[in-house]
């Protein structure tokens, strides 16, 4: 493995890099949207306390939910007598939706990163092999074999990262766009509810 990380040249630390930064944030993101499970039976008892203005016990019963909805109940009840509680509830469900969203952008940016550099290897491996060849003056394999090994070595290993990468990456936004959505009907539920008062 490493005799083909040195036959792949300079590029091959970038896409090394790549490497790491997209299997961290797989990781990080695999164990965060795994812990967010929306449960109905324990939002419909919260709406069930909020509508009987039971705000502690309802407050209590939201610290059993995942981050992102136990921050928009509480946060939410705390300012459910200001004026502007409208905008705090939607301030407070977009920094939310933003947690969904982390480091996809740049996911999505290594995907393209990673192919450009194996690509990259792909055209200075060609240069190298045409450049022994001028040195030369004759073209045989073991001439060209170095920048051709770089060549096809740094394409594989960019598309090695790349694919993956991008498959984690459509996986993930098709997650936080039902999150989102299921995290919109209950802050609507929620403000709806509030507007009864």
């Amino acid at each position: 493995m490493l005799d083909y990380f040195l036959k792949g040249g300079i590029l091959m630390y970038p896409i090394t890099l790549c490497s790491i930064i997209s299997f961290t944030i797989i990781i990080e993101r695999l164990l965060f949207y795994s812990s967010i499970k929306f449960n109905p039976e324990v939002i419909h008892k919260i709406f069930e306390l909020i509508s009987k203005k039971e705000f502690e016990k309802s407050k209590k019963l939201a610290e059993t939910l995942p981050e992102i909805m136990k921050v928009v109940f509480i946060k939410g009840i705390d300012e459910l007598y200001t004026p502007n509680f409208e905008e705090a509830i939607e301030s407070i469900a977009e920094q939310q939706i933003f947690r969904l969203n982390r480091f996809l952008p740049l996911l999505g940016a290594i995907a393209s990163i990673s192919t450009l550099l194996g690509f990259t290897g792909t055209v200075t491996g060609m240069i190298k092999a045409f450049e022994s060849i001028a040195h030369a003056g004759y073209a045989s394999p073991q001439v060209v074999a170095k920048g051709i090994a770089e060549a096809l070595i740094t394409t594989a290993a960019g598309l090695i990262v790349a694919i993956p990468t991008i498959a984690f990456y459509h996986y993930f936004s098709y997650r936080v766009e039902r999150f989102t959505t299921q995290f919109e009907h209950i802050i609507n539920e929620f403000v709806n509810l509030i507007k009864k008062f």
